[in-house]
């Protein structure tokens, strides 16, 4: 990593190509937090939670036993929650203030995502949709380079054999 790269807080701000490329961060930054679903609105409501919210929304998920038993997070969850948390204070301050004293940090967040799921579902899907698009993509270029190599070792092989030789012409002349 360049040393450059650094963000110091004594670094002069304006001189040669620093201002540009923190506008190019930002909106790196932005493309990003669009990408994983954080959005202004999604921003808003987190304001409107509070740690009763979560607590009563787990004495609920103890009723229902199929939520109850749900897995681990996704890797676009986890990249979410990561991001969430340093863009929405307010959401860390509860997490702190729940986790471990009334709830584990795994109930918290399958909560979090049960009461943000209006707001994050069409990106989370996007993201699953882009994924399995790669996914086909990895094994379409991999069969694609098989069958190539396949239909150039048949082809080398019927060049050899249907081409025909000099006494083969005269004969059939």
């Amino acid at each position: 990593m360049a040393f450059s790269a650094f963000s110091w807080p004594f670094r002069r701000r304006g001189s040669g190509s620093g201002a540009g490329a923190g506008a190019s961060k930002s909106s790196a930054a932005a493309a990003e937090d669009e990408e994983l679903g954080v959005t202004p609105q999604l921003l808003d409501f987190l304001r409107t939670l509070s740690p009763d919210a979560f607590k009563a929304a787990a004495i609920q998920l103890q009723g229902g036993s199929a939520e109850a038993a749900a897995g681990d997070l996704t890797s676009w969850q986890e990249r979410h929650a990561v991001l969430v948390l340093s863009r929405a204070k307010e959401l860390a301050k509860i997490r702190y203030d729940l986790c471990p004293r009334h709830m584990k940090d795994k109930q918290f967040w399958r909560i979090y995502f049960l009461l943000s799921k209006s707001y994050i579902s069409p990106y989370e899907l996007c993201a699953i949709q882009k994924e399995k698009l790669r996914r086909m993509e990895m094994e379409n270029g991999k069969s694609k380079e098989v069958i190539t190599v396949e239909v150039e070792m048949q082809e080398s092989k019927g060049s050899r054999v249907s081409q025909p030789s000099e006494i083969d012409l005269e004969s059939q002349a």
